[in-house]
Order: C-alpha cells, then structure tokens, then sequence
C-alpha cells in the first residue's frame, strides 16, 4: 500500500494510464519506498478510459485516482490530474516507469531554487536484452530538450544542430541547465504556472504535449532546469514496432505544434530524403550502382554509428544507421498524419478551477 500523504502535500505525483493494470504495480511498488518522507508527496492515477481494471488496482494500492470515460487523451488526463492535485509542485511519471528510490527527493531539490518554475528529470531505458533495447539504450529518444532550440528558429541553425547530433550525439546536460522542453516520463511543474497556461492542450491527444507547454512557459518566462538527480527507468517494449510508434507520434505532435505556432518549422531529415531519392532514381533507371549506393547510404550519413562500432566491436551496431534512418521516416510520416489531421484549438474542459482540487479518491473529472 502506498502511504497515506498530508493533507496538503508539497508534491503530487501524477501518473496517467489507458489500460495499464499489469503495469502499475511495479511503477506504484517503486513510489511506496521513495526516501523522501511519505508526508510529503501524493499519489493520483487518472484512469483514461480504461477497459482492464486500472483504476481497481489504483486503489488496491492506495492511490488517489480520477476516472475520465471515455478515453479523452493523454494531455486531457494530465489536467484532470493537476485538477485533482493537492501540492504546489505536480510530478508527472507514466505507468511504465520505475522511480529511483532517490527519485522525488531528486525533484523536490530541483524546486528549493524559488527561480525554477519546472523540472525533466533523468529517463533511462528499461533493463532487458533485444536488440530494440539495446538500441535505445545507445540513442535514447527520451532525453529532455536543450535551451540550444531556444536560441533560433533558423533552419541553417537547426541544421547544424541536427549534423552535430549525428556526429557526435545530443549535447550533454548537467544539473541546473536550462531546458527548451522536458520529457513527459519523467517532469514537474509549479501547479500556478500550469494554471497560467491553462494547462495542457487536450488537442494533444498523445506526443508533443509536454513540449507544447514548455513552449508557453519560456514565452510566459518561466526556467525550466534538467534535475538528472530525479532518475526513472522506463520499460521499453522490446520490439522495432514501439519505437517506430514514438518516432511517428513526434512527428504528428510537431505538426500540430506548427499549425499552432507560427514560428515551429516541420521536420525534414535530409539524409533519408537523399537516400530514398538515390535508391528511386537507380531502380528506375536500372543502374545497380546507384541503387547500392541509396541502400549504403546510412551507413554513410550517420557515421558515429561506424565509429561505435569500430571502439565497441559490436556487429549488430551496422544495423543501427538503419534503424535510425527508419525512425527519422516515421517521424516524418508522422508530420504527414499531423498535417492532415489539422489542429482545433479546445478549451482545457479537464483543468477545473485551482481552488476546486479533488478532494475524494475515486472522483471522476
């Protein structure tokens, strides 16, 4: 059982779930033995639809929890879990991760700055042996966005961005910097600031709506800071399928993000243009040569895939480039879907007035 909280908590941590009954045991077990003293931190599950028991095993737990019916979208569930928070600062997990014992005590430290307004913590894969695994463990898709994207829009600026990530990998991080976005895992936010924004944009049904509000928070002039001390594992699946998945909801959540924003930019990898272009133009013109050289291509254009492979002896790392390639494609059809899906400005219909927190475990919103 998780611990019964104060009455008024500095935390409230807020996991949202869509039929994730076999996963919230282990994700609740991991919360019940943070170090941080139990008075200090609450527990909401939002049961988002769920068809599997999820909010049963919530309360077999202990923990608060908010049923919406039906499913209404990951970012409506996240404001009907701050509508029901009871602390000034509201922890956003996900039903799959698994809190370091350190975990809230690492995200309470990032708040005794009065400056800080949110937090991303640290989000490492999952323990588990497969290749998709292994994968993500050398190119993490979850890591929290550098203050870097803040400086410029320009797509030469982004460009050289881009090539230095796939020389040398994302920019390193250390505790305190300034971020551009968190990642959804693993995140916190001072309960006012997300009043001021009006909450999430439940038009954000799943991907993008973390960045979103990181967005509204730097143009609000909020200080979004990388707190690596608050660490989660999140348990991937071990197939290509989830990761490609991830790969096609970004690029869905940018192209809402552009038709909301004037000065997002949709996202074109150029190399897998180049690529496909090169393999098209050889089949069609039967050249064998140029053929090869479109299928050789990512070998080529993501290089410190080779230069692993050359300091880890690794062979299965040759097919990394391929891999990447495949999720720079899905991001990019993701745009597409994004794009023809359009964008409908809604109303946060799931952020109730601040003063109206829910007070009863079981409420729905």
């Amino acid at each position: 059982m998780l611990p019964h909280a104060d009455p008024h908590p500095e935390l409230s941590v807020v996991i949202c779930s869509h039929n994730g009954a076999h996963n919230l045991p282990t994700s609740l077990e991991r919360l019940r033995r943070q170090s941080l003293d139990v008075s200090r931190y609450e527990v909401i599950v939002v049961d988002d639809g769920s068809s599997d028991g999820t909010a049963d095993v919530a309360r077999a737990w202990g923990a608060r929890v908010v049923a919406l019916t039906p499913n209404q979208g990951l970012a409506a569930a996240r404001n009907a879990g701050v509508s029901a928070a009871r602390g000034q600062i509201v922890v956003f997990t996900d039903d799959d991760c698994d809190a370091d014992p350190a975990w809230l005590a690492g995200m309470s430290e990032a708040f005794d700055d009065p400056g800080v307004d949110a937090a991303g913590g640290r989000v490492l894969p999952g323990p588990g042996e497969g290749f998709a695994l292994r994968y993500v463990s050398c190119r993490n898709p979850l890591v929290p966005l550098s203050s870097e994207l803040l400086e410029s829009g320009d797509p030469v600026y982004r460009l050289r961005l881009y090539l230095r990530a796939i020389l040398q990998g994302p920019a390193p991080l250390s505790a305190g910097d300034r971020l551009y976005s968190v990642v959804g895992a693993n995140m916190a936010f001072r309960r006012p600031l997300i009043y001021d924004l009006q909450g999430f944009d439940e038009a954000f049904r799943f991907g993008g709506e973390e960045e979103d509000l990181c967005r509204r928070a730097d143009a609000h002039g909020a200080r979004i800071v990388y707190a690596p001390a608050a660490r989660v594992v999140h348990r991937f699946e071990p197939g290509l399928k989830d990761t490609l998945r991830r790969s096609r909801a970004y690029g869905r959540g940018n192209a809402r993000a552009a038709r909301k924003h004037a000065e997002v930019r949709p996202i074109v990898y150029p190399f897998p243009l180049l690529a496909v272009g090169t393999l098209a133009a050889g089949l069609v013109r039967r050249r064998l040569r140029l053929a090869v050289l479109g299928l050789l291509a990512p070998l080529v254009t993501y290089p410190r895939w080779l230069i692993d492979l050359r300091q880890q002896g690794s062979v299965e790392t040759i097919a990394y480039p391929y891999v990447q390639f495949a999720q720079e494609v899905s991001t990019m059809l993701g745009e597409i879907d994004g794009h023809q899906a359009g964008y409908e400005r809604t109303s946060p219909r799931h952020l109730l007035p601040d003063e109206a927190n829910l007070a009863e475990s079981g409420s729905a919103a």
